[in-house]
């Protein structure tokens, strides 16, 4: 007599107790919830794979429908010059955001709105079912957009990449700016480096702001004095925003800096685009970075500092996971997992030390 072998179809519910969570937890574990741990998500992702399980079905018997497949997505750029959207941070979150679109059968556009008073008619006419932004991070972006195209925005699932402008609504996702602050003042004291600078000619830039606050207090936590070198604008900003690019942007600075009576022995940039500019005036003044001082900086934008020597010490934002989870938030947004309070997502930045790390001199140079 032959047994009958039976197959039984596995569940969320035995995902659930392999992985010792409740079936709600499992459940939003294999989304990507952003409320979940990674420990966690990993330890029920780990007990789906042992049991091949696979989410055919919803909840109505139906097979599962990939939620953006041929949907209208709008990649906006919002107040910033074209040139500011190709730096490497921004174009690296744009490419991951793309990538996850594509591979989910969404339709993205992409659409620069470079003044955002006059915000192109495509994007007030069309009907989008999702909307990812980048904004700039400098001047009133809220104050600038009319009526209409806050509406616009505010009436789409919404998904603000690096950022979210102050006044507007909308889910955000970014980088840990407060935690990039922390490791490079870490980084910096752990290689002796107890008199810091910070060299930042944006200093009304939100996201950079964030950073330098906290490079400051974790200075200040390892016994370390920070000077700031900061330039300041008094008028209104001007749209589109454009990238810096010449090295006068930051000469003033860090003549200012190597004029201190005990000169700073580190600098910290917010970005490595400003990092690579201060590196040209630390030459131009004779002064040898990696050498005669220290610099670290933020993004890990490769195509900017692989040309640098010594090598540049930065701190990885991951970009491009950036971009990725956005994509998964906007998707929670469509489906409509998530409702009202809007979220912030935070992306764990990995610092890359380098030789510009340099340890702090014997005798530092008197001025």
């Amino acid at each position: 007599m032959l047994a009958r072998m039976e197959t039984t179809e596995v569940t969320i519910r035995d995902v659930a107790a392999r992985a010792g969570v409740s079936p709600g937890t499992a459940s939003r574990a294999l989304r990507g919830h952003p409320q979940i741990s990674e420990a966690c998500i990993a330890r029920v992702k780990e007990a789906a794979e042992a049991l091949s399980y696979r989410p055919l079905r919803d909840r109505s018997g139906r097979r599962r429908r990939a939620p953006l497949v041929g949907k209208r997505i709008a990649v906006v750029m919002l107040g910033i010059d074209r040139t500011l959207a190709s730096l490497p941070a921004v174009a690296e979150a744009i490419h991951g955001a793309e990538e996850a679109l594509s591979a989910a059968g969404a339709h993205p556009t992409l659409i620069n709105v470079p003044d955002p008073t006059a915000p192109p008619r495509a994007l007030r006419r069309v009907r989008f079912d999702g909307i990812l932004a980048k904004a700039a991070l400098q001047g009133d972006v809220a104050d600038a957009i009319g009526s209409k195209f806050r509406s616009v925005l505010e009436s789409n699932a919404l998904v603000w990449m690096l950022g979210r402008p102050l006044g507007l609504s909308g889910d955000s996702v970014g980088p840990d700016d407060d935690a990039m602050g922390q490791i490079a003042a870490e980084a910096l004291t752990a290689a002796g480096h107890t008199r810091l600078a910070i060299v930042n000619p944006k200093a009304d830039h939100a996201m950079f702001a964030v950073r330098q606050q906290a490079f400051m207090i974790g200075a200040s936590e390892r016994g370390a004095t920070v000077a700031s070198f900061t330039s300041r604008r008094n008028r209104p900003r001007d749209f589109p925003l454009e990238p810096i690019n010449d090295v006068e942007a930051v000469q003033p600075l860090v003549e200012a800096l190597l004029r201190e009576r005990v000169r700073p022995t580190a600098i910290f940039c917010p970005a490595d685009s400003i990092a690579a500019l201060v590196y040209r005036a630390l030459a131009s003044c004779g002064v040898r970075p990696g050498e005669e001082i220290a610099v670290i900086s933020c993004n890990n934008e490769r195509s900017l500092i692989a040309g640098l020597w010594p090598t540049l010490a930065t701190i990885d934002a991951h970009m491009r996971r950036v971009g990725q989870l956005a994509v998964e938030q906007l998707t929670r947004r469509i489906t409509g997992e998530f409702d009202g309070v809007a979220v912030e997502i935070k992306v764990t930045p990995t610092l890359i030390p380098a030789a510009s790390l340099a340890p702090q001199a014997a005798t530092p140079r008197q001025r």
